[in-house]
């Protein structure tokens, strides 16, 4: 990924009513609902490019009475692995996006993203296929959602500190998994959540690492998802990389243009 900056203070975001923790130029580490706030998750029936995802996300926003403030995650889908230059192109045309709606933040935006490259039934071009939003509503379990995080610790540099760069064996990948995992929980103790049970864990690999990601990993937390491990067979959008979580505890679900 882009240089990772090293975790900063929760900001708060009033107008969008979620409190965010800033990472990256393109997408912060994590958002989490403001008190009397929660999240939930908007799902497209298909993936839409960029202009058309977003054209999709206004619509919606705007039919359930919400300011475009209140989207506070994007989740894409990419063709294929990319290269760290064409990474920086498409995460300029991201931005402007976002700028157009006027949702960054000192030049970076404060949602979180999921970005990855399926290994079937990909995209023929950068696509959303769900994003996050706020709504007034209390949720006691406290609503957050965390940005996908690949084997490049926070505050590490790509491709220098890839966690065993090359490797795709089952102890490589354990490693991997176990820094991502570490890494993970850094981010949510930062944010001032919890990751119990009750928290919906996404992997995104092309290996069958997910088994000893939850038999292993996640039990040295100890975590054991109620509702199990979505395993996406996909990898992370930049070249080198093998796997990529992230984690979220919404209060809704909804289908996007059914």
């Amino acid at each position: 990924m882009e240089e990772q900056s090293v975790h900063q203070q929760v900001v708060a975001n009033e107008e969008g009513g979620y409190r965010f923790l800033p990472a990256l130029r393109f997408a912060s580490a994590a958002v989490l609902a403001m008190d009397g706030m929660a999240i939930e998750r908007g799902v497209l029936t298909a993936p839409l490019p960029l202009a058309d995802g977003f054209a999709a996300i206004r619509a919606w926003l705007e039919a359930a009475g919400r300011p475009l403030d209140s989207l506070c995650g994007i989740e894409l889908r990419s063709p294929n692995q990319i290269s760290m230059d064409d990474f920086i192109a498409f995460n300029n045309q991201y931005l402007s996006h976002l700028d157009s709606w006027d949702l960054l933040r000192d030049g970076a935006p404060p949602l979180t993203r999921t970005n990855v490259a399926p290994f079937r039934g990909a995209p023929a071009t950068p696509s959303i296929v769900a994003f996050s939003y706020t709504v007034e509503r209390a949720d006691p379990r406290g609503c957050f959602v965390v940005s996908g995080v690949a084997e490049v610790a926070t505050g590490c540099k790509y491709p220098d500190d890839i966690i065993r760069p090359g490797e795709s064996s089952s102890e490589a990948l354990n490693k991997k998994a176990s820094s991502v995992t570490a890494d993970v929980g850094s981010i949510v103790a930062h944010l001032g959540a919890d990751w119990d049970d009750a928290v919906s864990v996404h992997l995104y690999a092309q290996h069958p690492s997910v088994f000893e990601f939850s038999r292993r990993v996640l039990a040295a937390i100890p975590v054991a998802p109620n509702q199990g491990i979505v395993w996406h067979d996909a990898a992370p959008p930049v070249d080198g990389l093998e796997l990529e979580v992230d984690i979220r505890r919404y209060a809704a679900e909804r289908a996007v243009g059914a």
